[in-house]
């Protein structure tokens, strides 16, 4: 998905537990490797996903709606890496 220069693609939470900080700090090791800036989408919330306080605040339980966004197209396989973690259930079910 494609909007004024934003790369998003949507996912949800699949584990029972939901957004906890394991996986809030796991997202933000990933995104830190992102040459520009990388966003979770939750809620009408929209964090910093460098940062797991912020990505605590989306308070993201099992079958929330997320959406990642990256700016550059060189950091799409970070937006993958994210997109496969919310996936695969933070590698937790």
């Amino acid at each position: 998905m494609k909007n004024s220069g934003i790369i998003a693609r949507r996912t949800s939470v699949k584990n029972e537990l939901g957004m906890h900080a394991r996986p809030a700090s796991k997202i933000a090791q990933i995104a830190e490797l992102a040459e520009s800036d990388v966003w979770l989408c939750a809620n009408l919330t929209k964090v910093d996903a460098t940062s797991i306080i912020d990505i605590l605040t989306l308070c993201a339980v099992k079958g929330t709606k997320i959406v990642v966004e990256i700016k550059k197209q060189e950091d799409r396989v970070i937006l993958d890496q994210i997109v496969n973690f919310f996936e695969t259930g933070f590698g937790e079910t």
